[in-house]
């Protein structure tokens, strides 16, 4: 049974920075939903470099996520968050984080359970 709670909007920098931490590497798969798209896959199968919130400039306030490679990322930022939403295993793992923006698109970020190959070929050259 999964366990879903709620970020407080003040907690989100903090929750994000230590999220960034503990998940570095953690393999992602990112989706979007929203009213008139429906569901969009962002990224599938990458490593999380970082999560975070913008705190100054022009940007204060969103949330940008980079995943895959150095010199190989995607960002995806949402602009305009209104809830951050973890959902939570049994066991208290995180299985998915919902940010869900002003404009109604959920922006879905899974943690997958990497195998083996996955772990042996994260530091391969190639």
């Amino acid at each position: 049974m999964h366990h879903t709670r709620e970020i407080p909007r003040e907690g989100w920098a903090d929750y994000l920075a230590l999220l960034s931490n503990l998940e570095k590497d953690h393999w992602v798969r990112i989706e979007t939903e929203s009213p008139d798209l429906g569901e969009q896959p962002l990224a599938s199968r990458l490593p999380l470099i970082e999560i975070g919130l913008e705190e100054k400039g022009s940007d204060a306030g969103a949330v940008e996520i980079i995943v895959g490679r150095p010199g190989d990322e995607i960002t995806h930022r949402v602009s305009m968050p209104d809830h951050i939403y973890a959902d939570e295993s049994e066991s208290g793992e995180l299985e998915c984080l919902d940010i869900e923006g002003s404009d109604h698109v959920k922006t879905l970020i899974f943690f997958e359970q990497a195998n083996a190959a996955d772990e042996l070929g994260a530091g391969a050259p190639m």
